[in-house]
């Protein structure tokens, strides 16, 4: 989703990012995804999106990620933390969606 500058003049701009918002388009997600260590009881995540307060929800993308216990631990501006149980299995992946207070 593209989304218009605030300087931006030309609505067919701004009416295109309404209509991709409408259909569930969102620049709010994770553009790849993240692996849990394996042993690790957390893990830190760079993401430029984040800032302190924001909500960062996983969405786990395999069995083993859906079986995992996992929590927001920090957040910060450019990173956050997530806290969860240790376990030996190397395909714990997470993509993610951060909501800005």
């Amino acid at each position: 989703m593209i989304v218009p500058g605030k300087s931006e003049r030309d609505l067919a701009k701004f009416a295109q990012a309404l209509g991709d918002l409408a259909q569930g388009g969102s620049n709010a997600l994770g553009a790849s995804g993240v692996t849990l260590a394996p042993g690790a009881v957390e893990t830190v995540v760079a993401d430029s999106r984040c800032t302190e307060g924001a909500l960062v929800a996983p969405i786990p993308t395999s069995a083993s990620a859906a079986a995992t216990t996992i929590w927001l631990k920090a957040t910060a501006r450019g990173s956050f933390t997530w806290g969860h149980d240790a376990s030996d299995a190397a395909d714990r992946t997470f993509r993610y969606e951060i909501r800005r207070p």
